[in-house]
């Protein structure tokens, strides 16, 4: 998917996707039950524009490498699909796709990633050792934490590609358990990717 959770709202700190190389880590005391709750945010895909673009250009040079060859980006209202150089910072491009207009768009122009989202679920799962992932709680707002049930997933619904969503989790280890350093919890995220039309 197209879609990624963040530790931050500048979405410059992605969590790992499978491999636990940015994990959604921490440590805890676990003699005192420690808690800690943590926003985190929920984004397509994206990058800004490092150049202006002209209305009749196919070549795009992208701030920071994103994308993949045959992906659908929007930039404004425009759409165009990826030909080439997906994976780097400069893009060829077909232009005006899905009936949209080619149009001039200003460097530093946001560029998303061209999929709107139905049915989002975010869920804890343990991925090593024992299974620890009823010791998070995940709701949308951090007032919720106090009732949301630890270890059930949140149905986030539906997202647009251009809207940012933030949910919490609240991580609680249960007293009498060593120092944690947790590592080993994933976010699961499922839900449909849908190409916008």
């Amino acid at each position: 998917m197209a879609i990624h959770i963040y530790e931050d709202n500048a979405l410059t700190l992605p969590l790992s996707e499978g491999d636990l190389a940015n994990p959604d880590d921490d440590t805890y005391n676990g003699t005192d039950g420690e808690t800690k709750d943590k926003e985190l945010f929920l984004a397509n895909e994206q990058t800004t524009l490092a150049a202006v673009l002209a209305s009749g250009e196919t070549s795009l040079e992208l701030s920071e490498p994103r994308f993949s060859d045959g992906e659908i980006i929007i930039v404004d209202d425009e759409q165009m699909r990826i030909l080439s150089g997906g994976g780097t910072t400069v893009l060829a491009v077909e232009r005006g796709y899905g009936g949209t207009a080619p149009a001039s768009h200003d460097a530093d122009t946001v560029i998303f990633s061209g999929y709107d989202y139905t049915g989002l679920v975010v869920e804890s799962v343990d991925i090593a050792g024992g299974d620890e992932s009823d010791w998070y709680a995940l709701a949308l707002t951090q007032a919720d934490l106090n009732t949301a049930v630890e270890g059930a997933p949140l149905n986030l619904g539906d997202k647009a590609h251009d809207v940012t969503f933030s949910f919490w989790r609240r991580c609680t280890v249960p007293p009498g358990t060593p120092v944690q350093n947790k590592t080993d919890i994933k976010l699961r995220l499922t839900g449909t990717e849908n190409p916008i039309l």
